[in-house]
């Protein structure tokens, strides 16, 4: 499975993805292993994830603080805050292309190696996805 480790590419909602926080990289394997998809995921850790997540948009231009200026009067101040947090803490946050029938298994995957802060993001929609 393809990973983008610490890519730059600002992201203003993703779509058809599954994102959570895991506790270290041994377990963002252990799980990759277990989703055993082709899909290319997304990996942010440390100083240059949170850098790269860019919680106010001041990092990647206008159009990007504008966009989350709209997002932190929404449920976005949350979940940014969420995986800000994560990362301020050590832990490695991991987006999984996924369609809308597979987010259920595998947010049991994420949360079987760990994972929290975890969220669906479909079409215009977020769904918390919360351990079994």
């Amino acid at each position: 499975m393809p990973i983008h480790d610490n890519v730059d590419a600002f992201t203003v909602h993703p779509v058809y993805a599954l994102v959570a926080a895991l506790p270290d990289r041994e377990t963002v394997d252990a799980v990759l292993g277990a989703i055993d998809s082709g899909e290319t995921v997304e990996l942010l850790h440390g100083p240059v994830g949170l850098k790269i997540l860019d919680q106010r948009g001041s990092g990647h231009g206008l159009s990007a603080r504008l966009h989350r200026l709209l997002q932190n009067w929404t449920y976005y101040e949350q979940i940014l805050g969420s995986f800000a947090e994560a990362l301020r803490a050590g832990d490695f946050l991991l987006l999984v292309p996924c369609p809308p029938e597979d987010r259920h298994r595998i947010g049991r995957l994420l949360a079987t190696g760990g994972g929290h802060a975890a969220y669906y993001f479909g079409y215009n929609t977020v769904e918390s996805i919360t351990r079994p």
